[in-house]
């Protein structure tokens, strides 16, 4: 059997996808954290993917880009693998938004279907495949609508547990980190 080098990626149809996640989602037992686990664990391969795809391009390695270049770069890359338009940016250098139009996930929810799990674990273990601790993601945005709008904050657990406590007391999202990390 003939082995090939390079990310270990399958493509699969939406469809198939959808079905897996109402499965999974829908099972007693945690169906949503499965997801994000399963998202996690793919993660690598996914960042593998963008590593050979900047190299293709003469474009060097994630860990070198700024944050522009790394949010277009990215953008791009995702786009092509189906994820919609994705945008990377900081705010205020605490915290990293991620914001997706036209998001797969969000598009195969089902009725009364909430939270793109998989993307949510899968941005967690791509974004730590750059950095030098445990990078979480907590999903503060998901519309179903046309188009269907996400958006995540990625950070250190910290910093996450921080963000979320003043978000459920109703703080705006855009304060926070602001000269505090």
């Amino acid at each position: 059997m003939a082995t090939r080098e390079g990310p270990e990626l399958i493509g699969l149809a939406q469809r198939t996808l959808r079905d897996l996640r109402l499965r999974v989602a829908g099972a007693s037992g945690g169906g949503p954290d499965a997801l994000r686990e399963a998202g996690y664990a793919g993660a690598p391969s996914l960042f593998d993917a963008f590593e050979q795809w900047l190299e293709e391009r003469g474009l060097g390695r994630a860990e070198d880009l700024a944050i522009d270049e790394f949010s277009q770069r990215s953008g791009e890359f995702f786009e092509n693998a189906g994820w919609g338009l994705v945008a990377f940016r900081s705010l205020h250098d605490a915290l990293a938004v991620i914001d997706i139009e036209d998001c797969w996930e969000a598009q195969l929810h089902g009725e009364g279907e909430r939270g793109c799990h998989l993307t949510t674990g899968t941005l967690a273990g791509f974004l730590g495949c750059l950095a030098d601790y445990p990078v979480g993601v907590m999903e503060i945005e998901c519309s179903t609508g046309s188009p269907a709008r996400c958006r995540f904050l990625a950070g250190n657990a910290e910093m996450l547990e921080n963000a979320y406590e003043r978000i459920a007391r109703g703080e705006s999202w855009e304060t926070i980190g602001a000269g505090e990390f």
